[in-house]
């Protein structure tokens, strides 16, 4: 059977009522969608300053960016680690 579809505010109070996102005081949801996105250009920026007094600039961009999208899993990893850790205290 189809589901009736949710309306926008319906997936809102659901975001809004989930006790998953009330760690870190109410902050997870802010972590998620800024923390993350600036560390992941830190990262970037970081690799490609690195590599750019080594390598080509074509070079080291695809490398740069090659390193970035491989850390994007290990970041989520830390941030479900530490909200596991955050859950159990």
């Amino acid at each position: 059977m189809d589901k009736p579809k949710q309306g926008i505010d319906q997936m809102v109070d659901r975001v809004i009522d989930n006790p998953a996102y009330e760690m870190f005081g109410g902050y997870h949801m802010f972590l998620r969608r800024v923390t993350i996105p600036i560390l992941l250009i830190l990262i970037f920026m970081i690799v490609y300053d690195f590599l750019l007094g080594y390598l080509s600039s074509d070079l080291t961009l695809i490398l740069s960016a090659l390193v970035t999208g491989l850390s994007v899993g290990p970041i989520f990893g830390l941030e479900r680690y530490f909200a596991e850790i955050r859950h159990r205290k």
